[in-house]
């Protein structure tokens, strides 16, 4: 368990009913697929975090722009080395597309998402989980240097080395999610921001002062500035 995970676990003991992002868009996407599911994962990475969901979708993807994703990754069968914004997957392919800390790294959010559509079938879902431009956190990360992020993911969460990439922000906040979902064809299924306060946490100091901060994130008029985005759509 690193750090960043403990600090989770003690955060779970103050506020018991609060749950990870990660885990709430896991359940998202399994509530989505059954057996006969065509399923696409954006920026699947060698990540496990969907692995359930794979399983039990009869038919399972992956697209990733790495070139060592295929030998990374011995969760997914099909694996492409694309980019989203131009897809070699056929029109109304899939019945739901998900994409985990992806979408703050496109460059043109609008085109990312008018292929989304294209390879959806009509009433198809798309599900993502990102992190809110309007949070502190994401504040800090723009504020550092980004030669210097892959040295402190690893420093501080236990990432590997490679596992960081040039954050844009184009398509973070809750405004811009509708506006995008909006022209490029999708119905709002739900649209949250959930908090976490372990992206600051290094000691106890730290932790009580994320607490303190996620307390106040908590007040209806400032949800809005929560560290996650996690959003379910449908295709019209």
């Amino acid at each position: 368990m690193t750090k960043q995970e403990e600090f989770r676990e003690k955060y779970k003991t103050i506020k018991s009913k609060w749950e990870e992002s990660t885990k709430i868009y896991q359940k998202m996407v399994l509530e989505r697929v059954n057996k006969g599911t065509k399923l696409l994962d954006v920026g699947c990475g060698h990540s496990d975090l969907l692995k359930k969901a794979y399983e039990k979708a009869e038919f399972a993807f992956g697209i990733d722009p790495s070139v060592d994703v295929r030998s990374r990754n011995p969760f997914l069968k099909d694996i492409r080395n694309e980019y989203v914004e131009k897809m070699s997957f056929e029109d109304n392919f899939f019945d739901i597309v998900v994409c985990a800390w992806v979408l703050e790294h496109i460059e043109n959010p609008e085109r990312a998402f008018s292929e989304i559509c294209r390879v959806l079938k009509p009433g198809g879902t798309v599900i993502f989980l990102t992190p809110n431009s309007l949070n502190y956190n994401t504040w800090i990360i723009r504020l550092i240097p980004e030669r210097f992020h892959n040295f402190l993911t690893q420093k501080f969460y236990g990432r590997e080395v490679n596992d960081t990439f040039s954050k844009k922000y184009r398509f973070n906040s809750v405004k811009k999610i509708r506006k995008v979902m909006k022209e490029c064809g999708f119905e709002e299924e739900i649209l949250l921001t959930n908090g976490d306060p372990s992206y600051i946490c290094f000691n106890d100091v730290t932790f009580r002062i994320s607490c303190l901060l996620e307390k106040i994130l908590d007040l209806p008029f400032l949800r809005k500035f929560r560290v996650h985005l996690i959003g379910k759509y449908k295709k019209r």
